[in-house]
Parts: structure tokens; sequence; C-alpha cells
């Protein structure tokens, strides 16, 4: 059975890509998504198994669905990895304490997220 993530991601390019390459891999249902404004209504929606959030979005920040996903009861048990072009100490902290499950840089190299997905879903890797 695929594993669904739902990526949240205001830059297009970067959503495209991520959404391609995780497509490809086979193991992954990749929901995509721009907005980030009504972001707990498609969460409970898709019922993702992994959130991947960036922390720089327009209308609701990473940080604060992170938070909201990890504050709702209904939700908690979902898998988190927020990434961003941030690169500062600073904010991996804050959202490791916000309960993501891991933190990754956008200028990583994809095998570095696709690792890191397989390792918060307790996925063998392949």
């Amino acid at each position: 059975m695929k594993k669904k993530i739902l990526i949240f991601d205001d830059d297009d390019d970067f959503l495209s890509i991520t959404t391609k390459v995780l497509s490809q891999i086979g193991k992954f249902e990749v929901v995509p998504s721009d907005e980030s404004s009504d972001a707990m209504n498609l969460i409970r929606k898709t019922k993702p198994d992994l959130l991947l959030l960036d922390i720089m979005m327009p209308k609701v920040d990473g940080f604060t669905i992170c938070k909201s996903v990890k504050d709702a009861d209904d939700l908690k048990h979902i898998k988190i990895i927020v990434y961003s072009a941030k690169i500062f100490d600073v904010d991996r902290k804050k959202a490791l304490r916000l309960g993501a499950d891991a933190y990754v840089s956008k200028v990583i190299e994809s095998n570095k997220l696709i690792d890191t997905i397989h390792q918060v879903l307790q996925l063998p890797q392949s």
C-alpha cells in the first residue's frame, strides 16, 4: 500500500519537481498543494501519512500548520517533515519543538529528502 504524502509549498517549480520525483519512486501517493489557508481541512480530507511543509508560505506558514496538526487529537499521529530554504538552526529547533519529525533544507539533493522520508515513515530503503 502506498504511503500518502501531502506537500504544502508556494514555489510552483519546487512543488512540481518534488511531486514528480516522489511519485516516480512508486511507493508514494503525492498530493501537492500551493495553498496553505485551508490546510487543516485538506489534511483531514486527504488523511496523509506524511506532511511535507514549507516554512515560508504566504497565508499560513509551515510552523503554524505543524503546531495545529500536532495539537489536534485526530491528526497528531501524522508524520511531519518541515523543509525550507532557511538554513538557520533556530528554525530547525523551532520545527522540532513544534512536533516535526525532521527538518531538511531545500538546498539538499533529492536523494537526501527521499532518505529522510523513508526514515520518518520507517520504510525500507531501496
